[in-house]
């Protein structure tokens, strides 16, 4: 592994920062201590510096912050997955592993000058990552006049073409903010330090330009290509914080917005405020706090909770897919349609994350904020309040349940028009109409769509053996007219050949299987897709298995999911979150199946075949498949009682649709 330039020694560093903090490394000695309930001696950090969304620009595209990583550890190592990690059983291979990922970064640590425990130690506090926009392209330098003697060479229409796109793209540019607090006068800080120093030593040996410029009391320092193209970073130091900028200016608007809300050190710099109206100044106050989509997103997230969130996050998918779209020479053509499908109505995409407490292990909300009134694409959206009780025949022994309601009927006749109006008038029908039509002899919108109640429910169950599609699924849609939908079936088996449809009869129930002509790899389960009528549900399966576990359950020889006390706690703890609101979207999942799929997976001979054929060629897959070699995991069945179940809830509101996730603590 070489790292090439600056640009790129940054974003490996903060990847890795970033996905082995969160995974692998908070399970330490100290954590494991507090996880287990006792006290650790290493005191809190306490964060000083102002929150990223105060110094970053009011149109920032999108913003990911950790409030605290020393608490994200600590929080880590108490969750269930933590605790997993932790069990003796599980120590040997998680020590090993994390040795095998330092021995892979090994080269990386070594042009860095540090070590990955070295590097992983170095973010404190709060750790953001933003995407704003970039500066404008700095004026090039006119170009030396001729003599009366030479000729002007006049540029070709290629030349012209390249400048113009130069130029949409430098006028449409992005940028990225990477904001890592270390506290002052710590080992932390030490080695945010020196590892700057080597990505500087690295910038001077790739022949970048180095430039320090003095912001108020701050000093920043960027480093350039010498014409003043291409990459462009920059970073400064203050208060034990480090704000680095890949971009120009990205780190030095930072610092100035920083500057800016600083209280004035004296009468002299008080009144200069006071009387300063440049609009500089204007500019900078506006941070990302002030923006009103992002008010709303988090007003809805984080004030659904009375603790602070560890995590929160914050996307405008519109702005950034109108500054991708105006870097291109389409934008005159593809922004009319963007705009017609109401894109720019979606506001904001935002959530936080909290952790819970004795009962409640986290809790995730997440709030798509949509202006009134919802036309174009937003006609397609309709929610309905959803009752949230599970059919009888849904079997307790249920991986997931998931159920929601929707206006299908206008969401149909919206999405029609949409369609139509792009496509031309009668495309919707000819696309799916017409060909149902043709292979089945059903109606879709008079034999299926105008018989559904709007009602969906989904059933998850994992089944042996391991594979990566080891949880088998099953979908149902509540019809109106039982004996339309059951005549529709018989419609459809008639037009069919007999042996892509046969008819069985399973506990009562005519189950119709369909014909499976694929071949799958060994890694993968084969479906076996079948089609039935269940009471007064539409039923489409890709498990045999589960399909007659279903069967069992109606007829009342296998446990019911409404019944169990799992999922009557879990929506006893929903309910409370949803305070009255009326949900579209209920779920309720058990996360031991979860992992088990990745987990029998990760140990199966299979895989660590696999792994062997491709370490022929990958050295990093080859140490891979020598830990598998060397450790070899214990059963999922001992470390089942670290998790329990998790449930979700999603309801409209005149401002937008907010949605929930809770996960409980394993029962002791």
């Amino acid at each position: 592994m070489c790292v090439r330039s600056p640009r790129l020694g940054l974003w490996c560093l903060f990847g890795c920062i970033t996905g082995i903090t969160l995974l692998v490394a908070p399970v330490t000695a100290e954590d494991r201590g507090v996880a287990r309930g006792g006290v650790s001696d290493a005191p809190s950090f306490e964060s000083k510096s102002p929150p990223a969304s105060r110094l970053l620009p009011s149109d920032t595209y999108a913003y990911l912050r950790i409030r605290n990583v020393a608490d994200l550890k600590v929080g880590f190592a108490r969750s269930s997955l933590g605790q997993m990690l932790d069990d003796p059983a599980m120590r040997p291979f998680i020590s090993d592993t994390y040795q095998t990922v330092s021995n892979t970064l090994e080269e990386f640590a070594s042009q860095i000058g540090l070590s990955l425990d070295e590097m992983l130690s170095i973010p404190q506090g709060q750790i953001a990552i933003a995407l704003v926009p970039g500066a404008p392209p700095e004026e090039e330098p006119k170009k030396p006049s001729r003599g009366p003697d030479e000729d002007d060479d006049e540029p070709t229409d290629e030349e012209i073409t390249r400048r113009l796109q130069r130029q949409r793209r430098q006028q449409n540019s992005f940028a990225v903010v990477l904001i890592v607090e270390t506290g002052e006068k710590n080992a932390s800080q030490s080695r945010m330090q020196e590892l700057l120093a080597e990505i500087g030593d690295l910038s001077e040996r790739n022949q970048f330009v180095r430039d320090d410029e003095k912001i108020g009391d701050h000093e920043l320092t960027s480093w350039r290509r010498p014409r003043g193209r291409g990459q462009h970073v920059e970073w400064f130091e203050r208060d034990g914080v480090f704000v680095i900028g890949l971009g120009r200016r990205a780190a030095a608007d930072v610092l100035e917005r920083w500057n800016d809300s600083d209280e004035p050190r004296n009468r002299k710099e008080a009144s200069e405020r006071s009387n300063d109206t440049d609009s500089q100044i204007v500019e900078i106050s506006g941070n990302l706090s002030s923006n009103p989509d992002f008010g709303a997103v988090m007003t809805r997230s984080i004030g659904a909770e009375e603790e602070t969130p560890q995590i929160t996050f914050f996307v405008h998918p519109y702005a950034i897919a109108q500054k991708i779209i105006s870097r291109t020479g389409s934008a005159f053509f593809i922004m009319p349609i963007v705009d017609t499908l109401g894109a720019e109505k979606i506001r904001g995409i935002g959530g936080s994350i909290f952790r819970g407490g004795d009962i409640v292990e986290g809790i995730i909300h997440a709030h798509v904020v949509i202006d009134a009134p919802r036309d174009g694409f937003f006609g397609v959206v309709r929610p309905e309040a959803v009752e949230p009780s599970p059919p009888e025949w849904v079997p307790a022994d249920a991986t997931s349940y998931t159920t929601a309601h929707w206006d299908i009927a206008t969401a149909t006749d919206n999405l029609t028009k949409i369609v139509d109006q792009f496509a031309g008038e009668g495309s919707f029908d000819r696309f799916t109409e017409d060909r149902v039509k043709g292979r089945l002899d059903i109606s879709l919108k008079e034999d299926l769509i105008a018989n559904l109640t709007g009602r969906y429910v989904g059933v998850q169950r994992y089944q042996l053996p391991a594979a990566w599609n080891a949880v088998a699924r099953l979908d149902a849609l509540q019809v109106q007219d039982i004996d339309k939908a059951r005549e529709m079936l018989k419609k459809a088996k008639t037009k069919l050949p007999p042996s892509d449809m046969q008819a069985e009869n399973v506990g009562g129930i005519e189950v119709y299987f369909m014909a499976n002509r694929r071949e799958l790899p060994d890694t993968l389960r084969t479906p076996e897709r079948s089609v039935a009528l269940i009471d007064d549900y539409l039923v489409l399966a890709d498990s045999r298995e589960l399909i007659e576990q279903v069967v069992r359950a109606r007829g009342g020889k296998a446990a019911r999911l409404v019944d169990d006390t799992d999922y009557a706690l879990m929506i006893s703890e929903l309910g409370a979150k949803l305070d009255g609101e009326k949900p579209f979207l209920l779920s309720f999942s058990r996360d031991a199946d979860s992992y088990r799929v990745l987990y029998n997976m990760a140990a199966s001979q299979t895989f660590a075949d696999t792994l062997n054929r491709r370490g022929e060629n990958n050295p990093v897959a080859q140490k891979f498949a020598d830990l598998l070699r060397r450790q070899q995991l214990p059963s999922f069945d001992k470390l089942q009682k670290y998790f329990n179940v998790s449930g979700s809830f999603g309801y409209d509101e005149p401002g937008g649709l907010h949605f929930g996730l809770m996960t409980l603590r394993p029962l002791e």
